[in-house]
């Protein structure tokens, strides 16, 4: 995966929204595609100066929108462009 960095400055509401919508911004972009993995989420947490339950969070919203899948050893995968 390129180096894709979510930048939360520009949301306002729940922080999980705003990781939630810029991982699904980055997909429709093209900066991330299907088949790729998203980073930990601790890693991320740790990124964004979040509580690692909010990214939890925030994978469970993108999960409900279809646009990732989660596995305890795979990791977060995308699964492609959102309908």
């Amino acid at each position: 995966m390129n180096r894709w960095i979510p930048n939360l400055s520009a949301h306002r509401g729940p922080a999980y929204l705003a990781v939630a919508d810029e991982i699904e911004t980055a997909i429709r972009a093209g900066h991330i595609k299907a088949g790729n993995r998203l980073p930990s989420q601790r890693l991320l947490a740790d990124f964004l100066g979040l509580h690692v339950n909010t990214v939890n969070r925030a994978m469970r919203e993108t999960a409900r929108r279809g646009l990732t899948a989660g596995s305890k050893r795979s990791g977060t995968v995308i699964l492609g462009q959102p309908a």
